[in-house]
């Protein structure tokens, strides 16, 4: 079983891509939503939120305001500082909690197709920082599409406008930077039936490459 980073940046489809490879018995984890299990609420991830943030990032019942704290984060596309004090909360938190489930399928003897996938929009922004990939990971796919696309299928998700998400690219890594990452690129401009058809072409990639190895 190789286990799969998945990345590509906002609006790229990673939630529909793995949506759509779960249907093949592909199991994914999705590190957005472990970001949300750390910041729950009496989490020490949460806590530590609060401390950096204030309260302001809050919503009535004591949750996080995630809206509230991306303006904060992105308020200022040229400061990166608040971005790199999330991270440095955060990232801890949910790599631990990724290698642990991880671990759990590795062990888990009913599992048993060839891939595992986990999702992560900023492994790219991560290995750039480091210099080097989680040793977890045995490769990187790329979702990727024109920044043109990317802005129009964020806006439209998240009702944000466009100079917000225009802000938030300008956070992430460049088109270039992700492709140079990648073992293999999955096309995602062209909509639901097209990325259909790359997953089983990447799924019947690897059944040819099973069948062509030497029995020994």
């Amino acid at each position: 079983m190789k286990v799969i980073g998945l990345t590509g940046g906002i609006g790229s489809g990673k939630s529909t891509f793995c949506a759509l490879i779960r249907k093949h018995g592909i199991a994914t984890i999705d590190s957005d939503q472990l970001a949300r299990q750390v910041v729950a609420p009496k989490t020490p991830g949460l806590a530590a939120v609060i401390a950096e943030f204030g309260t302001s990032i809050l919503q009535q019942d004591g949750s996080l305001n995630r809206a509230a704290l991306r303006q904060q984060i992105f308020a200022d596309p040229n400061d990166q500082a608040p971005r790199q004090k999330l991270e440095a909360i955060l990232h801890p938190l949910i790599q631990a909690q990724t290698q642990q489930q991880i671990r759990g399928y590795q062990q888990d003897a009913r599992y048993n197709a060839p891939y595992l996938l986990v999702a992560i929009p900023l492994l790219v922004e991560g290995i750039l920082k480091t210099g080097c990939k989680p040793s977890y990971l045995d490769e990187i796919w790329v979702l990727d599409c024109s920044r043109e696309t990317q802005v129009a299928r964020a806006s439209q998700r998240d009702g944000a406008s466009v100079e917000q998400i225009n802000n938030i690219l300008a956070n992430q890594a460049s088109r270039q930077q992700r492709l140079t990452y990648a073992d293999k690129v999955i096309n995602n401009e062209n909509g639901l039936a097209e990325l259909e058809a790359e997953i089983t072409r990447l799924l019947k990639e690897n059944i040819d490459a099973q069948q062509a190895r030497p029995n020994h």
